[in-house]
């Protein structure tokens, strides 16, 4: 399966997010690419250099992808060699997201219950439509940075139910600084010690919702 974890705002965890799924895709077993289309950034295999440079294991392979062109015909190309291909673009409207958009099964895009970032999904939305007149796929909405108490995250999750082309996942992301400290250390939050329990049951319901088919999807 492709995985494009996208917006085209920046900021959403993107990366973050992209990271733990590589890095626990790999340690089930899968064989897995980790594609960073973000060139002004490459944050994302900046931390995989941190996490070879640790020794760390398993390794992930990773390779940087910035032009839409060669994006396009190399994910095409190597598809069938791997289980999973995981594209993190960068958070703008670009050419190497909508390029993405033309070879992906899935966008994962990270919504924060912040009245900023809910302003850009009108944006993000018109370039999903547009890409999805060329080539299906499917919008899995990921409630991220969800905050402990009060009606942001439901009133996230309403908004998000206004656009009958996104699908809200069940499960969200807590506002953690266990994801932030684990990705600078070129590590999943599973990994990462001193161990996150709360973070880590969250992220793998998300996995789970993700790739298994007998998950809630709301």
């Amino acid at each position: 399966m492709i995985l494009t974890f996208g917006h085209t705002k920046g900021g959403v965890g993107k990366s973050t997010i992209a990271l733990n799924f590589a890095i626990e895709r790999i340690r089930s077993g899968a064989d897995v690419l980790l594609v960073d289309g973000d060139h002004r950034q490459t944050s994302l295999s900046k931390a995989i250099a941190i996490r070879s440079d640790s020794g760390l294991v398993p390794s992930v392979p990773c390779i940087v992808l910035d032009d839409a062109r060669a994006l396009r015909q190399q994910v095409a190309l190597l598809r069938a060699k791997y289980q999973d291909i995981l594209i993190d673009v960068g958070g703008k409207d670009s050419n190497a997201l909508r390029a993405a958009l033309t070879v992906t099964d899935v966008l994962i895009l990270p919504v924060a219950p912040e009245s900023v970032e809910l302003w850009a999904i009108d944006d993000v939305v018109d370039v999903i439509t547009e890409a999805q007149s060329l080539h299906s796929f499917r919008v899995l909405v990921l409630l991220n940075r969800a905050k402990p108490t009060g009606r942001d995250n439901d009133e996230t999750r309403a908004l998000v139910a206004e656009y009958p082309g996104l699908t809200m996942l069940g499960p969200s992301l807590g506002q953690r600084s266990a994801f932030g400290s684990a990705f600078g250390r070129g590590q999943s939050v599973i990994e990462y010690r001193p161990t996150n329990a709360k973070a880590i049951t969250e992220f793998r319901a998300v996995m789970n919702a993700v790739f298994s088919s007998s998950s809630p999807i709301t």
